[in-house]
């Protein structure tokens, strides 16, 4: 009789501990804490790319808010966004000290517009959107325009402060359909008059001018020198001059890839550059399906062109000419299974 006491006893508790897990299961784990969703790269801030528009119309980033939690939410949050004008300010030095040249800047009102302040987080759901609308012409992206936003407190919610998570520095990046990173390894700079011994960058960053045009720095210099914007070199796509459909024995219809030829037209800002361009520039544009990811679009960008330039303000009393000849090469690829445009490339 004692030993089925024993059991009842037993028998008892283990149901008493297995219900208390079930109600403990059923409650709110954590602490509900709102958030802005901004993951920061290596250089401390979050990369935002977003198509350039003509004629300045309007481009929307939707930046998420997420309310966290172990359940489904069920309230009804109104979350407060404002421009951060403090963060900024010592991140730059931080990173950068005296080198105030690299600072990143605060992105100035005329390019943005918030369309509410404040984001609305629905019971039921666990995120929101802050939308703001963003319009890029006449931005010079030869520094770098930043975004600072954070969440403002209220007695109606918690602020998540863990790692800054109620702040999102929003480093805008407007991209057309040329931009990006080059290979510029057979792109040749010859120093003056020589024509056997050259030198080569690396690569070549191309940034937005408009839709149809981008920039990049001349030669071999440095894309973080302090003067790197007196040797900026606009390069223009015109229209192309071929179009060709490229055939793919295995579609019943058209392929929808095609190989473009066309011109560019390059160009200097700066009138002490003594850019010169010889020849005509060109290039080709060729897409071909990815074998292994049949989903992804592989686009190949060959730009060829012959340019002088003198450098005039690295010393104060000598110039240094060069001459530029080559290729510059870059593949973007692209999947066809995401309809946002600025995530389907991969950056």
């Amino acid at each position: 009789m004692k030993n089925f006491y024993s059991y009842l006893i037993i028998l008892f508790s283990a149901l008493f501990i297995f219900t208390g897990c079930n109600d403990e299961w059923e409650d709110e784990l954590y602490t509900r804490m709102v958030s802005l969703k901004a993951p920061i790269n290596r250089d401390d801030v979050s990369v935002i790319y977003l198509r350039y528009n003509p004629n300045n119309e309007v481009v929307t980033y939707r930046l998420p808010i997420v309310v966290s939690g172990s359940q489904t939410n069920n309230i009804n949050y109104n979350v407060r966004v404002a421009v951060d004008n403090d963060t900024l300010n010592d991140l730059n030095f931080d990173k950068y000290t005296e080198r105030s040249d690299l600072y990143y800047k605060q992105l100035p009102e005329n390019f943005y517009s918030f369309h509410s302040k404040t984001s609305s987080i629905p019971e039921g759901s666990d995120i929101g959107y802050f939308n703001i609308d963003f319009r890029f012409s006449g931005i010079d992206l030869v520094d770098k325009w930043v975004l600072p936003l954070t969440i403002l407190p209220d007695a109606s919610y918690t602020m998540n402060t863990y790692k800054g998570r109620q702040k999102a520095l929003l480093w805008v990046m407007p991209f057309n359909d040329y931009s990006g990173v080059y290979n510029s390894g057979s792109m040749y700079v010859y120093f003056g008059d020589n024509t056997t011994k050259y030198m080569t960058a690396t690569t070549r960053e191309t940034r937005v001018v408009d839709e149809n045009t981008v920039f990049f720095f001349a030669g071999i210099t440095e894309e973080l020198a302090e003067n790197r914007g007196d040797f900026k070199i606009r390069c223009e796509f015109l229209d192309p001059e071929e179009v060709t459909e490229i055939d793919d024995p295995n579609a019943e219809e058209g392929t929808t890839l095609y190989q473009k030829k066309g011109k560019l037209v390059l160009s200097a800002d700066n009138p002490q550059l003594g850019f010169e361009v010889l020849g005509q520039p060109t290039y080709e544009i060729k897409e071909e399906v990815d074998i292994d990811r049949p989903h992804i679009i592989k686009r190949f960008y060959t730009l060829t062109m012959d340019y002088k330039y003198e450098d005039t303000v690295s010393s104060s009393n000598m110039v240094f000419p060069y001459h530029c000849k080559g290729t510059m090469l870059m593949q973007r690829n692209v999947s066809t299974l995401i309809p946002d445009e600025d995530q389907a490339i991969f950056w």
